[in-house]
């Protein structure tokens, strides 16, 4: 016989040991229990409008998230998908994502340290929002007398766990 009883043991003693090693970082998201992170909280830092001027009827707006990670351990983000209204009017939908960055580069959420990160989206005009196109677009609007609403879902990553968190901040 190849490979005697000895043999079978030391293979599987081996082969427990290297699954342990390449499962141990798994273990607390295991024990975690569920699939929310209750520790992480998602707002908004600052909206701007980048640039008055309409390029192919559109106007790039700015929207900086302040993501406060409460967990001990530091995590990631690989996409922020959000919406935008300003004074009850829905602007647009914007997308944020990291997915075809690998991991090590992208936002780093470190422990109990707030990390910002910024996405562009461009407001169109439609019917249900020319006032309000008409209004960012004029030279005296000012960004801080509006009264901004953004709600989504982020995809926070830790080790082997994706997690979606949802939030809804309002600034202004």
């Amino acid at each position: 016989m190849f490979i005697g009883s000895r043999r079978a043991i030391l293979i599987a003693a081996i082969g427990a040991i290297v699954a342990f090693i390449v499962l141990f970082p798994a273990i607390p998201d295991l024990l975690r229990g569920g699939s929310t992170l209750r520790d992480v909280t998602i707002s908004i830092d600052n909206i701007a409008v980048e640039n008055s001027s309409i390029v192919n009827n559109s106007i790039p707006i700015k929207v900086t998230f302040e993501i406060l990670n409460g967990d001990v351990k530091t995590l990631s983000t690989s996409k922020i998908e959000y919406s935008v209204s300003a004074n009850n009017t829905h602007l647009g939908d914007g997308i944020l994502s990291y997915e075809d960055v690998p991991p090590n580069g992208r936002p780093q959420l470190y422990p109990n340290s707030p990390t910002t990160v910024q996405s562009t989206f461009l407001l169109t005009r439609s019917s249900s929002n020319s006032e309000l196109f008409d209004k960012i677009h004029s030279d005296n609007f000012v960004a801080n007398s509006t009264e901004w609403n953004v709600n989504g879902t982020a995809q926070i990553d830790s080790a082997f766990t994706i997690y979606p968190v949802e939030f809804n901040s309002k600034l202004g």
